[in-house]
């Protein structure tokens, strides 16, 4: 039986998220004709490659960070908290896309979110060493 139910859906749906912006940087590249390598073109398809850049900067610290509250504090309370994450990461594609100077508050959501889940699940393990 699955221990964490809860935080694999919530790592489930990041990852999702993350495939999605993806996808975005091909279709965009394929919409303005960026031949790979390339990585410039376009206003809208530097957009989509910094959105894509940003989250995948982002998952590398939010997923270990989400698994060890998860180990540290309980399935249903990181997932609670976790699930912020993959939904500012839409709010701040979305926003990015339609104009960058928008972005912050979807970026802020999705950085606090990591920033508490790592902080707490470090804080719990202090504890227990104590």
């Amino acid at each position: 039986m699955m221990s964490h139910p809860l935080t694999v859906l919530v790592t489930v749906f990041a990852l999702i998220v993350y495939v999605a912006v993806t996808l975005a940087v091909g279709r965009a590249r394929s919409l303005h004709g960026v031949k790979a390598p390339a990585m410039d073109g376009p206003a809208e398809f530097q957009r989509a490659v910094r959105i894509h850049m940003n989250t995948l900067e982002q998952i590398v610290v939010f997923l270990p960070a989400l698994w060890l509250f998860a180990a540290a504090w309980g399935d249903r309370t990181a997932a609670l908290i976790g699930v912020l994450w993959p939904l500012a990461r839409i709010v701040y594609a979305r926003a990015y896309m339609a104009d960058p100077a928008k972005r912050g508050p979807g970026f802020a959501v999705g950085f606090l979110t990591t920033g508490v889940l790592l902080l707490g699940a470090g804080l719990r393990a202090i504890e227990r060493l104590l």
